[in-house]
């Protein structure tokens, strides 16, 4: 078995991260700025929904979306700003509301309780293509098991382009990412993940010629049948399998009567169905 595969395995069986879907934990005033909400820790923006718990009040404690503004509106003290700051820096922002002139050092906490402000997309050869939100630091193998990892073996690069305004494209080497953790870069908001989509071409005789996706197990029969299937003139024995250097010959016709194995294609691979000459 192939390391990637092993690979692909273990990150399947392996129970995700504590950022992706475990109970958030909560988050006090004195750590905002702390080494623990420095960099790589997530910021709240709007559509996020915070979780409130000041000490001892309960009429000032409960669950608040962020609007559109990146605004909590509390009790009390109204509409305050939170939009890009760590849940230990939103703690520290409610203290201070709430410490001038309606509580005496009041003990809050915060926590994430939905996350729909930090998305980020993925295309191509994986299971789950679409968005998601980041639930905290997240790194590109993460995101990758939540999708349900790709659908094909043989992707040798990856494509990362970076953040809202994709300035900055990365391609990561598959192999190296899987096998060593290589370029396992954490996500930002915005990102988008591309896995290029492995294909066949499909050229000569056949109803629609092109370029055909690419899946594990895919035979020369199935592939002309989903290029449009073979014409009228074509000469089904005499079909070839253009793959790197090599030409290899196959009859298909003995194929579609049980007489010779169907042919298992390999990504790249280009089939060319002749015309009779007849």
């Amino acid at each position: 078995m192939s390391p990637i595969l092993l690979a692909l395995i273990a990150l399947a069986t392996t129970d995700p991260p504590a950022a992706e879907g475990s109970t958030p934990q909560p988050a006090s005033a004195k750590t905002c700025g702390s080494a623990s909400d420095g960099e790589g820790a997530y910021t709240v923006g709007p559509g996020d929904v915070v979780q409130v718990r000041v000490y001892g009040e309960s009429d000032l404690s409960g669950a608040f979306p962020l609007d559109a503004g990146g605004h909590v509106n509390l009790p009390l003290v109204g509409r305050i700003g939170v939009g890009g700051k760590t849940p230990g820096c939103v703690a520290a922002r409610i203290h201070e509301a709430l410490a001038a002139g309606y509580l005496r050092d009041p003990d809050v906490t915060v926590w994430l309780d939905g996350y729909k402000s930090q998305s980020v997309s993925l295309l191509g050869s994986v299971r789950k293509p679409g968005v998601y939100y980041l639930e905290g630091p997240t790194t590109v193998l993460e995101m990758l098991s939540r999708a349900g990892g790709l659908t094909t073996d043989g992707i040798d690069v990856l494509r990362l382009t970076r953040g809202e305004h994709q300035e900055e494209v990365v391609e990561i080497p598959y192999d190296g990412l899987v096998t060593s953790g290589s370029q396992n870069l954490t996500l930002r908001a915005g990102d988008v993940i591309y896995v290029p989509e492995l294909t066949i071409s499909v050229m000569g005789s056949v109803g629609a010629p092109g370029d055909i996706p690419y899946r594990e197990g895919l035979s020369i029969s199935r592939c002309i049948a989903a290029a449009g299937g073979a014409t009228e003139l074509a000469n089904l024995g005499r079909v070839y399998v253009l793959r790197d250097k090599e030409r290899i010959r196959v009859n298909v016709r003995r194929v579609l009567a049980g007489k010779d194995p169907d042919v298992v294609l390999q990504p790249g691979d280009q089939v060319f169905v002749k015309e009779s000459n007849f």
